[in-house]
């Protein structure tokens, strides 16, 4: 119960994703959390969003972080293996749930229901596994080695599709809404950061109409090797929640110092620039000192 959102932006040079931070627990409790839907997988940066129930979520993941150096040099190469690894962790989930509490080997399994005849025991069982889902959805978002872009929708019961054409896409129980705004925003691949930014953070607070999406919120910007995978940093946040506040609310309605967040700055979009591209360059510092630190080590 989420919502995540990924989107082309600056004529598909950069992702943008965001991902809300509520965690819930059936139709009983939800509340935002101070957890992240939004993962660096491997040192190509690629990013993974993650919808769904934990158990499903990890095992997926922890097929993905094993194979994790394969992904993203090819996009047709990465949706097979995720596909790949998304079935294997379907196939351990309904032998541990279906098969062994009943001390059944999974060759009798597939034995008793190939049969011309089927038990009913095992038939019982076969109904069970087919009302069965992994509850896990992800999108992957990277750039391959030829440096194009790629938003790998992976979904239940391990399909993989990818969504860089439609240039945007969201997961989770507000998708529906998500999508709906980026559609309605007229959303376009060519436009600036900080504007992607901004409509994708404007879908995410559609979204919240679902009773399952959070307020708060994670955003990451993912930009070609070597800098690749940045978390934007509160201040962006910050401004980009005031411009929301700012723009969204009614023109009968009068700003309300008490009750509306403060009004951005008059330059708040090359503040928003400044800010975003301040954090890109921070990352790319971080990692030259890394290099040079590890470089000086093995001389």
């Amino acid at each position: 119960m989420t919502v995540c959102v990924a989107a082309l932006a600056a004529e598909s040079r950069v992702i943008v994703c965001v991902a809300d931070k509520a965690i819930s627990y059936g139709d009983y409790i939800q509340w935002d959390s101070d957890s992240s839907k939004i993962a660096r997988i491997n040192e190509r940066g690629i990013a993974i969003l993650m919808s769904g129930g934990e158990e499903g979520i990890t095992k997926v993941l922890a097929g993905l972080v094993a194979v994790a150096p394969r992904l993203g040099q090819n996009v047709a190469e990465t949706m097979k293996i995720c596909e790949e690894e998304y079935k294997k962790a379907v196939d351990d989930a309904v032998e541990s749930r279906f098969l062994a509490p009943r001390l059944i080997h999974r060759s009798e399994y597939i034995a008793g229901i190939s049969g011309t005849t089927i038990n009913p025991y095992f038939r019982a069982i076969a109904e069970e596994i087919d009302k069965f889902d992994m509850d896990c959805e992800l999108l992957l978002c990277g750039f391959d080695l030829m440096w194009q872009p790629f938003i790998i929708d992976l979904a239940h019961p391990g399909i993989a599709a990818d969504m860089t054409r439609t240039g945007f896409h969201a997961i989770g129980s507000g998708w529906e809404k998500a999508t709906s705004k980026l559609l309605f925003s007229e959303y376009k691949r060519t436009s600036t950061v900080q504007r992607i930014l901004y409509e994708v953070f404007d879908a995410k607070a559609n979204a919240e109409l679902d009773a399952h999406v959070g307020y708060e919120w994670d955003a990451v910007i993912v930009v070609r090797p070597p800098i690749s995978f940045c978390e934007m940093p509160k201040e962006v946040k910050d401004l980009t929640e005031r411009v929301w506040a700012q723009f969204n609310r009614s023109p009968f309605d009068r700003y309300n110092k008490a009750e509306n967040l403060e009004p951005p700055p008059k330059n708040w979009k090359n503040k928003l620039e400044k800010l975003i591209s301040s954090r890109v360059l921070a990352v790319l510092a971080k990692m030259e000192k890394e290099t040079d630190e590890t470089n000086s080590t093995t001389q």
